[in-house]
């Protein structure tokens, strides 16, 4: 068995917990890893009392010499047979440490989209020639990949991040009177910072419908929310007294906890997206898009409801529906937490994660 160096920021503890808890998981198996992570990481101190062999770097950013310099240097002193780049700025400075090593190169890739074989910026990263492999989050993200690489052939594996249940037991809801809202209310939360793919607009239109019930309240949790055109569309819902903008939240999950259900409106791009986990593992009801990369995290009528894109009457009527039968929204809750605890679970992204790893070295350059 190589040694494999992990190259990524664990800049914080949550959003890192699935990654950084699987190499945690991989080191008691017996792999030699080796995490090159920043000096102000959180999970420094963690991966040491495990007993990981740890090396530090300072951010620096995108074709820093420095960084690519540690890098070479820890690939030549530990013979390092596997190197796993996790964003893409330890990407572009992982490719060029790589260049005189017989290394393989994978890299992390986590979403559908934005690559593309006729966009020359694609071959600074995912399709450079040095790249030998990519790591997969989805099976949707892996056929973007294999479509994508027409000049040669490049490796690609599946390995989904899953959550263990046990990180949610702690979270505690909040009452809604913390939020002045009443106790009888029908919570729907959306959670995320506003980009054009999370499809807010949409959602926000889908309000028309949605409007019919008026014990409803749209709680939306994130950055950008007072931005156009989401704070027309806001002020010109007929439901415009009930849309809570609510910012950002380090404790998010409390507020998912209180609601009934988390709509996710994604355009493109995401793939098993992390709201949508924790949310289910939350046992709360989720009503998503049918986005290629979220496809087989909810099944319909299920465990939540999946509804075309930029379809915001079908969108408004789904969330409508859950609103006016809550005993049967309560059960796809309960329903969609048993789905990801089984289809999702940490110890199938074990599973997935070392046959990729064997897979990719016993590949020989």
């Amino acid at each position: 068995m190589g040694t494999i160096l992990v190259v990524s920021d664990y800049a914080n503890i949550v959003s890192a917990r699935p990654e950084a808890e699987l190499f945690i998981s991989l080191h008691r198996r017996g792999w030699k890893l080796i995490m090159l992570i920043p000096s102000s990481s959180p999970w420094l101190s963690r991966f040491k009392e495990e007993g990981m062999l740890v090396e530090s770097y300072e951010i620096k950013g995108r074709r820093h010499p420095e960084e690519v310099e540690r890098m070479t240097s820890i690939l030549h002193a530990y013979d390092v047979k596997l190197m796993l780049l996790f964003n893409n700025r330890v990407v572009v400075n992982g490719i060029k440490a790589a260049k005189n090593h017989p290394v393989r190169v994978v890299v992390y890739r986590g979403s559908v989209g934005n690559l593309h074989w006729y966009d020359p910026t694609s071959y600074l990263k995912v399709l450079h020639p040095r790249v030998d492999g990519v790591l997969c989050l989805h099976e949707a993200v892996k056929a973007h990949i294999d479509q994508q690489a027409k000049f040669r052939k490049l490796q690609t594996e599946v390995m989904r991040k899953g959550h263990k249940s046990e990180w949610y037991k702690d979270i505690k809801p909040f009452s809604p009177s913390a939020f002045n809202l009443p106790d009888d209310g029908f919570f729907i939360v959306f959670v995320g910072n506003v980009r054009r793919v999370k499809g807010l607009i949409y959602l926000l239109k889908a309000t028309k419908w949605l409007a019919k019930n008026p014990s409803v309240h749209l709680l939306l949790i994130g950055k950008g929310m007072d931005k156009e055109p989401y704070e027309r569309a806001i002020n010109e819902s007929s439901m415009s007294n009930r849309i809570h903008r609510l910012g950002f939240r380090s404790d998010a999950l409390r507020i998912v906890a209180m609601s009934q259900v988390l709509v996710l409106p994604s355009l493109r791009s995401e793939a098993l997206t992390k709201a949508v986990q924790e949310a289910m593992q939350l046992a709360v009801c989720p009503v998503i898009t049918d986005i290629p990369g979220n496809r087989g995290l909810v099944i319909e009528k299920q465990c939540g409801r999946v509804v075309p894109i930029k379809k915001e009457r079908a969108l408004g009527e789904a969330l409508l529906h859950c609103s006016l039968h809550p005993e049967e929204t309560k059960q796809m809750g309960k329903a969609a937490q048993q789905h990801i605890r089984t289809w999702l679970s940490h110890e199938q992204t074990i599973a997935m994660a070392e046959h990729a790893l064997r897979s990719f070295l016993s590949v020989t350059k």
